[in-house]
């Protein structure tokens, strides 16, 4: 009896698993390289490269690098960052400046982690420029340089520092630096660019002279710079004392005296000189002239001429 019973036990248990058998034929697929079997679910699955999402007829068919997801609808993939992955390193090109160096350069080429203490870099000149003018802690900090220049120094530029002050006025024997004083006793040569000339102001404690190369001329007034102009009582400079001579080509003037000065409220060059002239090529003479020109103006305009001896003007 007992023998009878096991015979069957074997036979449904061989009966079942032919049937299993012949259900996982029909509905699985076998990969013989991977020596596993896949069913043959549609599985969803995303490309975390392009964004791609696709559904594959098996978990088998999904390619490799992509991610499954639940479903393509409104799917989100997140990718954790690649540990210990050297990051490129960028260039960049930027205007600078520094606290050492207030003045814009550039463009220069700045790569990776190139920021430090005092250094301000900017994507165009006119903004580097801006924050230059604008910065308050550096103005302040190099005011007290150029204030401790004046003080120990007998010549200083103010190149640099011009451009992020309001107004430095001269007077005799003091200089006066956005409303601060600064007397002295001796002579200070402050040297300042005035468009593409190079001007020296030398301030002492009687007068104020105006120098560019060998011609120079006492201001007769108050003489400021401010916003890189040169003023004269209110009125810009536009004309030097080198290329004043240059535009009236007079050559190796005898006993110059040259003045700034105001007349009918304008500022004007008031210049006497020698100059020696032959009478029918033979008789040497020395005729003294007195012109009056405008300061105000590039070009040359003559507003009162002088000549002595009167008959002069017959050479």
């Amino acid at each position: 009896m007992k023998k009878i019973f096991l015979i069957k036990f074997s036979f449904i248990i061989i009966l079942t698993g032919l049937g299993v058998l012949c259900l996982a034929k029909e509905n699985a697929i076998i990969d013989l390289d991977k020596n596993k079997i896949c069913v043959q679910v549609i599985t969803p699955a995303k490309n975390p490269v392009t964004g791609e999402c696709k559904e594959f007829p098996s978990p088998c068919d999904v390619p490799s690098g992509w991610i499954k997801v639940n479903s393509c609808s409104g799917s989100i993939i997140t990718i954790e960052p690649e540990e210990n992955v050297a990051k490129p390193i960028i260039c960049k090109e930027y205007f600078w400046y520094d606290e050492t160096n207030l003045k814009c350069q550039g463009p220069k080429t700045f790569c990776g982690y190139f920021m430090r203490k005092g250094l301000y870099v900017f994507e165009t000149e006119e903004d580097c420029e801006k924050s230059l003018t604008e910065n308050p802690r550096l103005k302040e900090n190099k005011i007290e340089e150029i204030k401790k220049e004046i003080k120990e120094k007998n010549e200083i530029s103010l190149e640099d520092i011009s451009k992020i002050l309001n107004r430095i006025n001269f007077e005799p024997g003091r200089v006066e630096i956005d409303g601060e004083k600064i007397s002295f006793e001796k002579e200070k040569i402050i040297i300042k660019k005035v468009g593409e000339r190079e001007i020296k102001i030398l301030v002492n404690p009687e007068k104020i002279i105006l120098k560019e190369g060998e011609k120079m001329g006492e201001v007769e007034g108050n003489l400021s710079i401010e916003k890189e102009k040169l003023l004269f009582e209110g009125r810009e400079i536009k004309i030097s004392p080198e290329e004043l001579f240059e535009k009236l080509k007079i050559q190796d003037p005898l006993n110059l005296e040259m003045k700034l000065k105001l007349g009918d409220e304008k500022a004007l060059w008031l210049i006497k000189f020698t100059q020696e002239r032959k009478i029918l090529g033979i008789f040497p003479i020395k005729i003294q002239k007195e012109i009056e020109i405008s300061a105000q103006k590039e070009e040359i305009e003559k507003l009162k001429e002088n000549k002595k001896p009167w008959w002069s003007f017959y050479f």
